[in-house]
């Protein structure tokens, strides 16, 4: 990540966040080196087993408004309702729709069905891209299979949808 510091244009970045500060830390430094990957290859955002707090879903929500991410990987991060509210941040104003992605794996966030209805922001906003989305192991219940079923009415490139 320290590295970013020196790039001026980059193929493609892979950003794997393991420590405590990585979230805030990684994110200034692409935006310090005012690192922009070509459409061709966007970024992927790897959180998984990262335990984040409100702030930092916050914080990859701006990222995800000025960048291009094709790939959320947020899984076991255990963000909780509070911080899928702060995810939602950039999927209900007017950058959504320049929003690119493909992939998004927010499995075993602790989630009910309120933070459910957040991520839900997401399949509407990405319909168009979005082929990819896993959000199991979270405590939804059993009616929500129909409110994620309703909100892919829209949604022509899904081709895989994770809910248990």
């Amino acid at each position: 990540v320290t590295g970013l510091r020196h790039v001026e244009m980059c193929e493609s970045i892979h950003l794997k966040l393991t420590s405590p500060d990585d979230v805030v830390v990684a994110l200034k430094c692409v935006y310090e080196a005012n690192c922009k990957p070509s459409s061709a290859a966007p970024f992927t955002l790897d959180m998984s087993y990262k335990k984040v707090l409100a702030y930092d879903c916050l914080c990859v929500s701006y990222f995800l408004s000025c960048y291009p991410v094709s790939q959320l990987e947020m899984s076991r991060c255990h963000m909780g309702d509070k911080g899928a509210e702060m995810l939602s941040h950039c999927f209900s104003n007017e950058v959504s729709s320049s929003l690119l992605l493909e992939l998004v794996d927010l499995s075993g966030n602790n989630l009910t069905a309120v933070g459910m209805e957040d991520v839900m922001k997401i399949v509407r906003t990405s319909s168009a891209t979005l082929r990819v989305l896993d959000v199991s192991g979270n405590r939804t219940g059993d009616g929500m299979v129909s409110v994620i079923t309703e909100h892919l009415q829209h949604n022509n490139v899904l081709t895989k949808l994770d809910v248990g």
